[in-house]
C-alpha cells in the first residue's frame, strides 16, 4: 500500500518518480515499521513514530526535500492518498468480506498505477524545457517533442512548431513578421498563422539546442490536453 501510496503521489503531483527509488523507499518504511513494533511496546509512541519519521523520510527518499514547499505538499498527498485508500478498503470490506474487498482495492489501483504509468511515461519522456525569444524578450515553456509533427512552410520548407496563441501574445508584437499556410492532416485541413521569431533554446536531455528564425504556427486554445504542454515542436528538432 505503501508503494501505491507513493507513486500514485507522484502521479498526481505530476513528479518525474522513479519506482525503483519508490521501491526502496518502500522497503525501508516496511523494515523500519516491523523493527519498530518489536521494539517499541506501546501502539502510540509506535504510531507516533512511523508518521513523524518514516512516512516522511519514506517521502524524503522518493521526492527529495530542497524544494520545502514541494516536499510538504508531496508528503500531505501521500496521507491523502492513504486516508482514501483505507477508506475505500473498510467500506469495501463492510460490503464483501475482507478478502474480497481487498482484492477489489488492490487490483483497481494496480490498474490505475499502470495505466498512469504508461500515460506519464509517454509523455514526460517528450516533453522539454523551450526558451523562445522575440524582440529582445523571452518566455519559458514546456513542450513535447512531437514526432506525428511534419508540418512545413509550403513556400520555405521550414519546419514549423506549434504554440498557443495566448502565450505568444505576452510576447511583443511591434516587430514581428506573420504570414498564413495551409495545411493538411489526416483528419482537417485548414489555414494557419505563422510568425517568425527571432530564437527558440531547446533544453532535452541535458543538452541545448538553438534554433534561430524558427517558425511557429499559432493556435487558440491548448496544443494538447498535457496542462504543462504549450508547443508541440517539429519533428526534425529531435530526429
Amino acid at each position: 500500500m505503501d508503494f501505491c501510496a507513493v507513486y500514485t503521489a507522484g502521479i498526481i503531483l505530476n513528479r518525474a518518480v522513479s519506482w525503483k527509488r519508490c521501491m526502496i523507499a518502500c522497503v525501508f518504511g516496511v523494515g523500519a515499521s516491523v523493527s519498530l513494533l518489536f521494539m517499541i511496546p506501546r501502539y502510540a509512541i509506535y504510531s507516533l513514530l512511523v508518521h513523524g519519521m518514516v512516512h516522511p523520510l519514506m517521502t524524503f527518499m522518493v521526492f527529495g526535500g530542497r524544494d520545502r514547499a514541494g516536499y510538504l505538499r508531496a508528503l500531505l498527498t501521500v496521507y491523502i492518498v492513504l486516508f482514501v485508500m483505507g477508506g475505500v478498503q473498510n467500506w469495501l470490506t463492510v460490503l464483501n468480506g475482507r478478502k474480497t474487498g481487498q482484492i477489489i482495492v488492490y487490483g483497481f489501483v494496480a490498474a490505475l498505477l499502470f495505466t498512469g504509468y504508461q500515460v506519464r511515461r509517454r509523455v514526460m519522456k517528450n516533453v522539454c524545457r523551450v526558451e523562445v525569444w522575440l524582440s529582445g524578450k523571452s518566455r519559458i515553456l514546456w513542450a513535447y517533442c512531437d514526432s506525428g509533427n511534419l508540418l512545413r512552410d509550403p513556400d520555405s520548407g521550414a519546419p514549423v512548431s506549434v504554440l498557443e496563441q495566448e502565450l505568444f501574445e505576452q510576447l511583443p508584437q511591434d516587430t514581428v513578421r506573420k504570414k498564413e499556410i495551409s495545411y493538411r492532416t489526416i483528419r482537417q485541413e485548414g489555414s494557419m498563422m505563422v510568425v517568425l521569431l527571432d530564437r527558440m533554446d531547446i533544453w532535452q536531455k541535458g543538452t541545448k539546442k538553438q534554433i534561430f528564425k524558427p517558425e511557429i504556427g499559432l493556435q487558440k486554445g491548448p496544443v494538447m490536453q498535457h496542462p504543462r504542454v504549450q508547443m508541440l515542436l517539429h519533428a526534425s528538432y529531435f530526429a
